[in-house]
């Protein structure tokens, strides 16, 4: 005969029923709960030690395995940095192509608008007050206030100027690329220069006129460096005259593949009739010409390898150069010398 197996009190069901402790784990819990359904011990692996020790006794990393870890994600990355800066620098270069090539598009309208004809590249004569006002309530920024004549006098008729109906950005007037980008005023324009300034507060003007392919000045002409117009030998100088097309087409043979405008000049905002640097010499009030595509050049005028600029040509082509175009291409020189054999 068997003795029945007595059932557990009430007292015991509730106690192992009882509210999980705060340092119970999940194992320990249902544990219990079977014990109190089916009245006898749970399995050895519902047991509270068994399965804290099988869900608790992961390895983690060790030192050197997460060191090895570091090691191949700098590999990786020096090694897509070089990749993407190209990228980078590429799409950049492509943005300031198309700035060009706008800037091309308002200088043809305005040319054709005009007769074909150009405004002096420096004057002393004040501004357009409605043109600079229409400025400021479309961009906010304020004409420089009018100095005397022995400081240069007033702030100009520079292209940004003229062609700004045409622009109406002043965005197109900055290279992506430039270093100065970003910067305002003071930050842009050299101590010394406040004179030079034709808006305030402006951002930096990173492209230039190329003036040799205009009425200027033999001074100017000898300070670039030209072969020729530096001796009163032609007419086609005085800053305050204004530039006709046809002067241009009977002066510069292949005009269309002479450069009008240039990436890379530093040390001016925009508007500022003194942004007029040179081939490989310093220009007006020390304006410089600098490579910055692809990698900055060691210094101004330096045309190193590895870096340069994007050229808007008279015919409206916009070329990225690597190597400094030759003086011919700057109008520098009138006449190509023939190619050696």
């Amino acid at each position: 005969m068997t003795t029945p197996t007595p059932a557990p009190c009430r007292r015991t069901l509730l106690c192992q029923l009882r509210a999980p402790d705060r340092g119970d784990s999940a194992a320990g819990i249902l544990a219990r709960r079977a014990v109190a359904k089916n009245g006898h011990r749970a399995p050895a692996y519902l047991s509270r030690s068994g399965v804290d020790k099988v869900a608790l006794n992961i390895p983690g990393m060790t030192l050197v395995e997460m060191l090895v870890v570091l090691g191949i994600l700098a590999v990786l990355a020096a090694l897509l940095y070089p990749a993407l800066w190209t990228a980078i620098e590429a799409a950049n270069n492509v943005r300031c192509q198309n700035r060009l090539h706008q800037i091309g598009i308002a200088y043809r309208d305005y040319v054709q608008g005009s007769g074909g004809l150009w405004p002096p590249i420096f004057s002393l004569d004040p501004p357009p007050a409605d043109l600079f006002k229409a400025i400021e309530v479309e961009t906010g920024l304020v004409m420089a206030p009018a100095r005397p004549a022995a400081n240069w006098g007033q702030p100009g008729p520079h292209w940004s100027i003229v062609l700004w109906p045409y622009l109406d950005s002043l965005e197109l007037c900055t290279c992506p690329s430039d270093p100065k980008a970003g910067r305002r005023g003071s930050e842009v324009v050299p101590a010394g220069r406040e004179h030079t300034v034709a808006l305030l507060d402006a951002p930096p003007e990173s492209y230039a006129l190329n003036v040799i392919l205009f009425r200027t000045a033999d001074d100017f002409r000898r300070q670039a460096g030209c072969t020729w117009g530096t001796k009163g030998e032609v007419d086609f100088s005085g800053l305050t005259s204004y530039t006709t097309e046809s002067e241009q087409r009977r002066l510069f043979p292949g005009l269309a593949k002479r450069i009008l405008f240039f990436c890379g000049a530093s040390g001016q905002t925009v508007g500022s009739q003194f942004n007029v640097p040179f081939r490989s010499r310093p220009g007006l009030s020390g304006a410089e010409r600098w490579e910055w595509h692809y990698g900055r050049a060691s210094a101004a005028f330096a045309d190193e390898p590895g870096c340069g600029s994007n050229y808007l040509y008279w015919g409206g082509q916009v070329e990225y150069h690597d190597q400094l175009p030759d003086l011919w291409a700057w109008g520098y020189e009138l006449t190509r010398a023939p190619a050696q054999p």
